[in-house]
């Protein structure tokens, strides 16, 4: 019989192709700013973070800051993101667009789930 001995952690990690549907380059915070909804749904659908002060639109911004992710003009990227990445973008993110979507300048949708 095996036996694992270290840490067995239960983090996630999901893939998209996220595509700046606009004749103009874009970044990971426009997709943010563009869909305020988001952050509002995953509140919504993990009710303890309801009233948790980290989990802000603003804050939701700021995390999109740090990721850096550029998109050209009518380019599909192929984006991770996960709860173990620490970041609020990687915990929002690698649940809330599973769902896939579409906004005015940008489309989504799941690939892959990463274990």
């Amino acid at each position: 019989m095996k036996t694992k001995l270290d840490f067995v952690t239960n983090s996630s990690s999901t893939a998209f192709y996220i595509t700046n549907n606009s004749n103009k380059p874009k970044t990971l915070v426009d997709f943010v700013k563009e869909n305020p909804e988001l952050i509002e749904q995953f509140k919504k659908q993990y009710n303890w973070y309801e009233n948790d002060k980290n989990f802000t639109q603003q804050k939701l911004i700021k995390s999109a800051e740090e990721e850096n992710i550029k998109f050209k003009a009518k380019e599909q990227k192929y984006c991770i993101f996960g709860d173990e990445q620490g970041t609020l973008v990687g915990q929002v993110f690698d649940y809330i667009l599973r769902e896939g979507g579409s906004s005015d300048n940008f489309d989504w949708r799941l690939i892959e789930y990463l274990r």
